[in-house]
């Protein structure tokens, strides 16, 4: 039995353009006279986060009730661009008709830092039902511990009873590769979002551009040999 350990935000769906939009707006709105934050500048300190910590490292001054207003805020606006902006990752129809026909040796589940908003939004976008696609699905607002640590991984391979040996992880923010590779299960970088050479210093198995460059059946072959 093998087990597939998806990220969803960045992974499944192409959604990281869409956050950096949101945030540049949000953040504009409170710094006023700071440049816009640049593409790396999101890459590095925000993609993958929880928005906890996002507001808890940049803005200390506020309240928590503010930063929590400000988080809400920003998904808010996240899901008015992604309306007409989100799409599944490419190839991602490829993976899904693979597990499909292949179900009877595989687990599925799913590991995200998105909130429970965010996570039922892009799971319609991309036509899956949480509780009949994964077989065990873990929400880090829910969960209680978020990436990079590794607690929610090793936590899902334990509860889909498969050995994290035989499982492989799809990630594609810093946060999270940071969290496969520290929970030692084999991490495949989906360069959506940050660089092959940061994901690959980072420790992960292989990187990819996208699902339509996965071939599972070599990935079992290699994990077995």
């Amino acid at each position: 039995m093998y087990g597939i350990l998806f990220d969803l935000d960045g992974t499944l769906v192409d959604s990281d353009p869409i956050h950096f939009e949101a945030w540049q707006k949000i953040l504009s709105e409170i710094n006023v006279n700071e440049p816009l934050i640049d593409r790396e500048f999101f890459d590095k300190h925000i993609s993958g986060r929880l928005n906890a910590d996002i507001t808890r490292e940049f803005f200390p001054e506020l309240s928590e009730e503010e930063q929590e207003k400000m988080a809400t805020k920003k998904e808010l606006l996240f899901r008015q661009l992604a309306k007409e902006k989100l799409q599944p990752t490419r190839g991602l129809d490829k993976i899904l008709k693979y597990i499909e026909q292949n179900r009877s040796k595989l687990k599925i589940g799913l590991a995200t830092n998105a909130p429970r908003l965010i996570v039922d939004f892009e799971l319609g976008v991309v036509n899956l039902d949480e509780k009949k696609f994964f077989d065990a699905a873990l929400i880090a607002e829910e969960f209680g511990i978020g990436k990079p640590k590794p607690d929610i991984y090793l936590e899902l391979a334990r509860r889909l009873n498969v050995d994290k040996n035989s499982c492989i992880i799809f990630e594609d923010s810093i946060s999270g590769v940071q969290a496969g590779v520290a929970a030692n299960i084999k991490t495949i970088g989906v360069l959506t979002s940050a660089k092959k050479e940061t994901l690959e210093k980072l420790g992960t198995w292989r990187t990819v551009k996208d699902f339509q460059e996965i071939d599972l059946d070599e990935i079992w072959n290699a994990i077995e040999n």
